[in-house]
Parts: structure tokens; C-alpha cells; sequence
């Protein structure tokens, strides 16, 4: 069958700007809602092309044109200071398109639905007052865990990446989590370790890599071995809206507590099962470093991969 492609529309006349804006908006939630729903890439094209030939597609019937009158709306409903997600849940759509409509908000809110200053000066005061509240977290969280959590910066990251690159892989699809366990389950097994041991590890990055499914972009796993700090460390990476820090100390301390953004059970079952839980979060994605004592005395370790 002779595929779609995207094509170029005679853009409507008298366009301004603000017109413009909003139908790249609109054509591109509409791309990434047709991805989340794992439609062909050149469907999510069309649909982008598509949104800059009529200034509106509320008033369509047309099926195919569905996903761009839901970004629409969308759109429109940040506007009118709306609840986006609750309107979503309203919909008479299907539940995997809600999810896709959930999912796109959470992760292009900051981008998509949300008012952008220049004032610079405002930025800053905003900036350092976040940069105190943040350490206030840190403090709190790392004293009530007694040193089990720890919320780390950007810069931090680096290193805990030390040591050898055991494995990695992609977390991009459902089907990812059990590739990238296997793969994970495979390595230590070669490397010695005994299954009663690797296998509450696995069990934790199961809960981390499921977290960054639902919650975003797309995510990527590496497992690392420390030798100097005979450490195991599991480091998961996503492109998602990260952490609500006023949500942390509740996910962290109070077990089964859960917000839709949170890992649920995931993170009190994550500090029962390792040595350290390091993140780091921000809006346009997170780090999650799970730390696991080695305690294998092994001759020529890296040598066996």
C-alpha cells in the first residue's frame, strides 16, 4: 500500500504571528500524541503539515483529523485557565488516547502550555528562591532517610558514572523493560554474582524503568561497576517533567503513597533494596541512580564480560 506523505498546505491568508505559534503548537502535540499512540511517523508528519491549512479543526468530523481537534482543544482550554488533565478524563475518547493526551501534557506542559517571560531579572529571583527550597528537600530528605536518599545536581551526575560500563540499553516501548532486565540479568549472572543477590536489584530497576514509561519521553539504563567503591550502580535516564519536589518527602517516606508522577511504592521499595537512591529532576528530565553494594571477591572481575 502506497504510504502518506506529508505535504506542504497553501497556508490560509492574512496569518499573523500569534496564529502561526499556535498551529505549530497544535500540529505538534498532535505529532507526539499520534507517536504516544505508536502510529507510523508519517502519520504524525501529515498531522503536523496538516494543522497550518485551517485556522481551526473544532467543528471536524473528519476521524483522521481527530488528534489535531484534541490538541486543539487543548490548547484551548490552557488558555481559559482550565483543567487540562481533568478535561481529558472527561472525554468520550479512548482510554489510549486520554493516556496519550495525559502523557503529552506531562511532558510538554513547560513548553507548550505555559506563558514565557524575558524578564531576566525575574527569571534569576525565581531561579535562586528554587535553588533554596531545593537544598531545604535535600537536607530534609537525606536526614530522614538517614543518608538513603539523596537528591543530587546535574554536575553530580558524572560521578557516579564511574568505573566500568557493565551494559546499556533503550527504554523507549513497554517491551523495552523486559529486554533491558534480561540484559541486566545476563551481565551479572556472567559476572559471578548470585541470583539470590542480583535479583532484588533487578526487581528495583524493573520499578525505575517502568516509572520512565509511563511518565516519559523515552529513557535510557546503563549499569556501572565502581571497583574502587565496590559499588553496583544502575543509572536510568529519561526525558520526562520530572519530580514534583513538594511531592518527594511523601514518595520517599510514607510507604504506597503515590501521585501520578510518582514511582507509587517505588522508591520506599528502592531504599529497602539498596545501598544509596540518588536523584536528580528537573522539568526537562531526571536521573535516577540506584547504588548497590558489590561485595564480590572475585579474582580478574573485569575480566569476566
Amino acid at each position: 500500500m502506497e504510504q502518506k506523505q506529508p505535504i506542504s498546505p497553501s497556508l490560509p491568508s492574512n496569518l499573523t504571528y500569534t496564529d502561526i505559534n499556535f498551529m505549530s503548537k497544535r500540529g505538534y502535540l498532535s505529532k507526539k500524541l499520534a507517536h504516544y499512540l505508536q502510529l507510523e511517523d508519517n502519520e504524525g508528519d501529515l498531522l503536523f503539515y496538516l494543522s497550518f491549512a485551517k485556522p481551526s479543526f473544532l467543528s471536524s468530523v473528519n476521524e483522521e483529523e481527530l488528534l489535531l481537534l484534541l490538541s486543539e482543544q487543548m490548547l484551548i482550554w490552557w488558555k481559559q485557565n482550565q483543567n487540562i488533565q481533568e478535561n481529558v478524563k472527561s472525554l468520550d475518547v479512548r482510554h489510549d488516547i486520554q493516556n496519550a493526551m495525559l502523557k503529552a501534557y506531562e511532558i510538554y506542559k513547560e513548553d507548550l502550555f505555559s506563558t514565557i517571560t524575558f524578564e531576566s531579572e525575574k527569571e534569576q529571583a525565581a531561579q535562586s528562591k528554587d535553588d533554596n527550597e531545593w537544598k531545604v528537600y535535600r537536607d530534609v530528605m537525606f536526614a530522614a532517610t538517614q543518608g538513603q536518599f539523596l537528591l543530587i545536581t546535574k554536575d553530580e551526575i558524572n560521578q557516579y558514572k564511574s568505573g566500568t560500563i557493565l551494559c546499556d540499553g533503550r527504554i523507549k516501548e513497554r517491551s523495552d523493560i523486559p529486554l533491558c532486565r534480561n540484559l541486566a540479568k545476563e551481565i551479572l549472572e556472567q559476572r559471578g554474582y548470585e541470583k539470590t543477590k542480583f535479583m532484588s536489584w533487578l526487581l528495583v530497576l524493573s520499578e525505575a524503568m517502568t516509572n520512565t514509561i509511563k511518565h516519559a519521553e523515552e529513557g535510557k539504563m546503563t549499569i556501572f561497576h565502581d571497583k574502587e567503591e565496590n559499588e553496583i550502580r544502575f543509572v536510568i535516564e529519561d526525558k520526562g517533567p520530572g519530580f514534583d519536589l513538594k511531592d518527594l518527602p511523601k514518595t520517599t517516606l510514607l510507604a504506597g503513597y503515590s501521585t501520578k508522577k510518582s514511582l507509587g511504592q517505588g522508591f520506599t521499595l528502592m531504599m529497602k533494596l539498596t545501598k544509596q537512591v540518588l536523584l536528580f529532576t528537573s522539568s526537562k528530565g531526571s536521573t535516577l541512580i540506584l547504588i548497590f553494594e558489590s561485595n564480590k571477591n572475585m579474582e580478574n572481575l573485569d575480566a569476566v564480560i
